[in-house]
């Protein structure tokens, strides 16, 4: 990548930069730099795959509005593409990242996490045409009816032995009872932990908005956050906090959340079937989590 960040930096960056660094350990999807400038450091993020530029084009977007209702985030400076690889240049936001946050940091972290979400949540689409171009469903129910059409006789997950013929019928019956809820949409993140924030001076600055969709609220956010192991007990009670969510309305809703993660897994699963990706088997692994958590 070495020639595509000398590029950005004399084409685009267009500033004074004394040291380059890449930083590792921030998951496998980017490839980042950090740029040490004189009154100001960048970070660059970079992808080896083409597409990821819609990506981008997606969280600048995000970024931009959620900012609009006081969530902070970082300044994007630039998105393009040197040599067909996609790039964003970023000021750096000075502070620490999330992932070395104390004990009582983190609690702090997951309930700003809540409160963020529930100011974001009510964005009901993400204004980009491409972006609704390229979905894999057009809305829940679209989702919902693709994913009882595959549970038929020729589905991968009985013939895998992943559910056994009686446990699809049963899948089949479990997901049917969604059928007759009306759903909020909304925009959720995806990815809210601490590794993708930034603290500085108690400011809790959101990043990484690559995972962002329009879907179920407030349930797919809280489902997702429960389904990472991210946040233990506790610290996913203080994103609820933050949410205005109770315990007892949580309750309320926690059957729901199950199964919607159930469905959330198997979609996921026939995607990576249909686009032969690798590491099927962890996809399968966790359709059967999510469907033995519905009766657990």
């Amino acid at each position: 990548m070495k020639d595509q960040v000398d590029y950005i930096i004399k084409k685009i960056l267009q500033k004074d930069i004394h040291s380059i660094r890449e930083i590792k350990d921030f998951g496998s999807v980017n490839i980042i730099f950090e740029l040490e400038g004189d009154h100001q450091n960048y970070i660059i993020r970079l992808n080896e795959e083409g597409h990821k530029l819609l990506e981008y084009q997606k969280e600048n977007w995000c970024i931009h509005e959620v900012a609009k209702l006081g969530i902070p985030g970082p300044k994007v400076l630039s998105i393009g593409m040197h040599k067909n690889i996609p790039f964003m240049i970023q000021e750096k936001i000075p502070g620490r990242n999330g992932k070395a946050a104390t004990s009582e940091e983190r609690d702090v972290i997951w309930k700003e996490l809540g409160k963020y979400a529930a100011q974001f949540q009510y964005i009901s689409r993400i204004d980009l045409e491409e972006v609704e171009k390229v979905a894999f469903h057009s809305d829940w129910k679209s989702r919902l009816e693709y994913n009882l059409e595959q549970l038929g006789s020729k589905d991968s997950l009985v013939r895998k032995k992943i559910l056994s013929a009686a446990e699809q019928e049963q899948a089949k019956f479990i997901l049917s009872s969604l059928k007759s809820k009306d759903f909020k949409m909304g925009l959720v993140h995806g990815d809210l932990c601490p590794r993708n924030v930034i603290l500085n001076e108690g400011t809790v600055y959101l990043l990484d908005w690559g995972t962002a969709e329009i879907n179920i609220i407030p349930h797919t956010e809280i489902g997702i956050l429960l389904m990472s192991e991210e946040a233990s007990k506790e610290e996913a009670r203080f994103f609820l906090n933050g949410m205005g969510i109770s315990d007892s309305e949580f309750l309320k809703i926690e059957k729901e959340l199950k199964i919607l993660n159930f469905l959330h897994r198997l979609d996921k699963h026939r995607w990576a079937e249909e686009h032969a990706m690798d590491h099927l088997p962890s996809y399968a692994e966790k359709v059967r989590t999510t469907f033995d958590q519905i009766n657990g």
